[in-house]
């Protein structure tokens, strides 16, 4: 699966699967607010362009992921 930054366009790509993500979040540096995914580069920044309004936790960050997946999953060979 490939995830993208919502600030840069950065790309990540990988199989997905517990480990993966995983890695993604914790060795990689991925973050997430609401439903949006931010590169390490972006997460680093992220305090100076939205002051008061923290990334949410690794778990949240997965869980969009996950999300992310399952809906690839459940569109996949339809005709949007």
């Amino acid at each position: 699966m490939k995830i993208l930054c919502s600030c840069c366009g950065a790309d990540y790509e990988f199989r997905y699967g517990a480990g993966n993500v995983l890695c993604a979040v914790y060795t990689q540096g991925w973050s997430s607010y609401g439903a949006a995914l931010y590169c390490p580069k972006c997460s680093k920044t992220w305090d100076e362009r939205n002051r008061g309004r923290p990334l949410a936790g690794p778990e949240s960050t997965i869980g969009v992921i996950d999300e992310l997946y399952r809906r690839s999953r459940r569109t996949r060979g339809k005709c949007l």
